[in-house]
């Protein structure tokens, strides 16, 4: 599987984009647009995943999967909810469009946690658990997608919640050269 896959706006996985090799997962999760939602993920990155939930637990933070792999077609109910909600320039500046989300590569997720027996559903950049994840999710093979400054690059806000799995060494590498992975791909050719 190729875990440097490069998904966004400018480059969309196809309608029939299938992603290898998903588990499912059993995580407590925030609400769901589509109340029979299954939370997957590859299994690579949900074995990385646990690992470094065990090692948070470990410094008391209780951090979960709250949104994993969609289907392109689930992508675009979300685009649509949040279009009618909320408009359709506000969807597009805030919503990836379907086949541009990396939820479809099963390789990427969103963080919900638990403090104090309360779940937190919205989470922000000064969280303990959050500034813990930023400095500690490379090490397991996790970037943050999203940087905070880097949107301009990204084409997405800043999303201190968006974690995305691209193995050790690429996230290691990433996380030292303070770069995105649209940076990584267009230095290493990919």
């Amino acid at each position: 599987m190729n875990y440097t896959i490069l998904v966004n706006k400018k480059n969309l996985l196809s309608e029939d984009y299938e992603p290898e090799n998903l588990v499912e997962i059993h995580e407590p999760m925030g609400a769901k647009l589509d109340k029979t939602y299954v939370n997957r993920l590859n299994a690579n990155a949900y074995n990385a995943f646990k690992e470094m939930q065990r090692d948070a637990l470990r410094k008391g933070y209780e951090i979960f999967i709250d949104s994993s792999y969609r289907t392109y077609a689930y992508q675009e109910k979300v685009f649509a909810d949040v279009a009618l909600k909320k408009g359709l320039e506000h969807a597009q500046k805030f919503v990836a469009p379907a086949g541009g989300s990396e939820h479809q590569t099963g390789l990427a997720f969103d963080v919900i946690f638990r403090r104090n027996g309360k779940m937190i559903e919205e989470q922000k950049e000064d969280d303990a658990e959050i500034r813990w994840l930023f400095a500690n999710a490379h090490k397991y093979g996790f970037i943050l997608r999203f940087p905070k400054g880097k949107e301009y690059i990204t084409g997405f806000n800043f999303e201190p919640w968006h974690f995305r799995y691209v193995g050790q060494k690429v996230a290691e590498e990433i996380f030292v050269a303070g770069i995105t992975l649209e940076e990584y791909c267009q230095s290493h050719s990919l």
